[in-house]
C-alpha cells in the first residue's frame, strides 16, 4: 500500500514538473524576440530616406528638402546643433545610435504631415515604437532648447511698449500689447477619460491659449486645459489671466493715445469668449448696433485677425494639427508647444517660411485672403472657443476704457479712411 502511494506521489511530481517546464518554455517562446533588428530595417544607413535627404536632396534639390522638413538646410542645421546636448546618443558595441539629424527629420516629417508611425517606419526604416519615442523626446527637447530665445514672454515695460508700437504701426491700434485667442486641438479620447476632453463641437480636444504680436509670433502659449471646460473657465485658470490682473506681467504705465491728452491703459484684444476688463478689449454685442459700435468692432477685428492668421499658418504648415492626435494628452501638449516654438524660430530666422501672400492683407480696406485660407478651406481651421454668455456684467472702468477707444477711432486722428464703408462687420475676416 505504501509503495502504491509512493508511486502515485512520484507520478504527480513528475507531471507537475513537466507542466511547469512546458509553461516556462511557452513563455520563453512568446517573449523571445524574433529579430534583433527587423530584416526590412537593417539597411537604414544606406537605404533609408534620411541618407537620400542628407546627401542628395540638400545639394541637388534644396526646395524638396525644405518641403519635406518645412525648413531650409541652414535652419535644420541650426536645430541639429542646439538639440545635440539634449538628444544626442552614443554608439555601442551592438549598434550605431540614430543621429540627431535623423531624429529631427523624423519628428519634423511627423509634424508636417501627421502621418502614422507605421507610415514613417517605411520611409525612414526605423521601428514604429522607436519613432514614437523619438518624436516625443525630440519635441520636448525642441521646446526646452529654444523657448528662452524664441518664445520668451516680454517682462519689462519697454518690451511691451515695443509690441504696442508694432500694433499701432501695422494695424492702427495703439496701446495694444497682443491679440489673444484659444483653439481646440483635436486628440483621440484617452482610455477611461469619460467626457473630460469632449467639447461643444462634439470631439475630444485640449485647449491652446495664445497671445500673439503684430509680427505673427507667439508671445505666450499655454496648452492642456480639458476641452469640456467652459471657455471663461479656461482663461480664468490660465497663468496669463492672473498675471494681467496683478500686473506681474509688467505692462507699461498708462499713456495717451496719439494726439490725445488723457492717459489710457495698455490692453490686449480678444473675442467674445473672453471677459471685458480694463486690460482686455472685446467686441460690442452684434445685436442692434449703432455705427460707432460697428466701427469699433471692425477695428478690433482687423487687428485681432493676426492671431487667426497665426493659428491658420501653423495648421497649414504642420498638418498634425488638422487631425486627431493618437497620443496621450501630455504628449499632445508637448507636440503643440514644439510647433509654437518652431513657428517663432522660423519667423525670427527671416526664412521664407512666412511670406506676404501667406497672411491676410488689405487693399484699400478690402481683405485679400492669405494662402493658408485657400489651403485649409472652410473646414480646415482650428476650432475657436465658444463665445461665453456667463461672464456677468463687466466693471464700469472696463466699459469706460472700451468706450474711450471707440471714441478715438471716430476722430480724425484715430480713424482709417475706409472704415465707414464697412457697414457689415464680422467678428473675424
Amino acid at each position: 500500500m505504501n509503495k502504491k502511494r509512493a508511486s502515485i506521489a512520484f507520478a504527480s511530481l513528475c507531471l507537475i514538473a513537466t507542466l511547469k517546464a512546458w509553461k516556462k518554455n511557452k513563455c520563453l517562446k512568446r517573449n523571445k524576440k524574433q529579430w534583433w533588428i527587423r530584416p526590412g530595417l537593417r539597411h537604414r544607413a544606406t537605404s533609408g530616406f534620411y541618407s537620400t535627404l542628407r546627401f542628395k536632396l540638400r545639394q541637388q534639390d534644396p526646395q524638396w528638402f525644405k518641403n519635406f522638413v518645412r525648413m531650409s538646410c541652414e535652419d535644420f542645421d541650426y536645430l541639429v546643433e542646439h538639440l545635440t546636448p539634449y538628444i544626442g546618443k552614443s554608439n555601442t558595441r551592438f549598434r550605431k545610435a540614430i543621429s540627431v539629424g535623423e531624429r529631427l527629420a523624423v519628428t519634423l516629417r511627423y509634424l508636417a504631415t501627421g502621418d502614422s508611425f507605421s507610415s514613417l517606419m517605411t520611409v525612414f526604416l526605423i521601428g514604429k515604437t522607436t519613432i514614437c519615442h523619438i518624436v516625443h523626446e525630440t519635441c520636448a527637447a525642441i521646446f526646452t532648447a529654444l523657448k528662452d530665445k524664441f518664445l520668451k514672454v516680454p517682462n519689462t515695460p519697454g518690451q511691451w511698449a515695443e509690441v504696442a508700437d508694432q500694433f499701432a504701426k501695422r494695424w492702427n491700434f495703439p496701446n495694444c500689447c497682443g491679440a489673444l485667442d484659444g483653439k481646440h486641438i483635436m486628440i483621440q479620447a484617452p482610455a477611461n477619460c469619460g467626457s473630460e476632453y469632449f467639447n461643444y463641437k462634439k470631439f475630444n480636444s485640449i485647449v491652446l491659449m495664445a497671445l500673439v504680436d503684430a509680427e505673427y509670433k507667439f508671445l505666450f502659449v499655454e496648452v492642456g486645459a480639458y476641452g469640456r471646460e467652459s471657455d471663461g473657465g479656461v482663461f480664468a485658470r490660465c497663468k496669463l489671466s492672473s498675471a494681467l490682473a496683478d500686473n506681474t506681467i509688467n505692462f507699461p504705465p498708462r499713456r495717451p493715445l496719439p494726439n490725445e491728452a488723457d492717459p489710457m491703459p495698455f490692453v490686449i484684444i480678444a473675442d467674445d469668449a473672453f471677459p471685458l476688463k480694463p486690460y482686455i478689449l472685446k467686441p460690442f454685442s452684434y445685436r442692434e448696433q449703432v455705427m460707432s459700435h460697428k466701427i469699433f468692432n471692425y477695428r478690433l477685428s482687423r487687428a485681432r485677425n493676426v492671431v487667426e492668421n497665426v493659428f491658420g499658418i501653423c495648421a497649414a504648415r504642420f498638418r498634425i494639427l488638422r487631425r486627431p492626435m493618437d497620443v496621450k494628452p501630455e504628449n499632445a501638449k508637448t507636440i503643440v508647444l514644439a510647433i509654437c516654438v518652431i513657428h517663432n524660430f522660423l519667423i525670427s530666422r527671416n526664412s521664407s517660411y512666412l511670406t506676404r501672400t501667406d497672411t491676410d492683407n488689405e487693399t484699400n480696406g478690402e481683405l485679400v485672403a492669405g494662402n493658408w485660407r485657400l489651403e485649409l478651406g472652410p473646414n480646415g481651421k482650428l476650432i475657436s472657443l465658444r463665445a461665453s454668455t456667463t461672464l456677468g456684467r463687466p466693471a464700469d472702468d472696463a466699459i469706460n476704457v472700451r468706450a474711450a477707444f471707440m471714441e478715438y477711432f471716430m476722430t480724425p486722428y484715430g480713424e482709417v479712411p475706409w472704415q465707414y464703408n464697412r457697414t457689415i462687420i464680422h467678428n473675424s475676416f
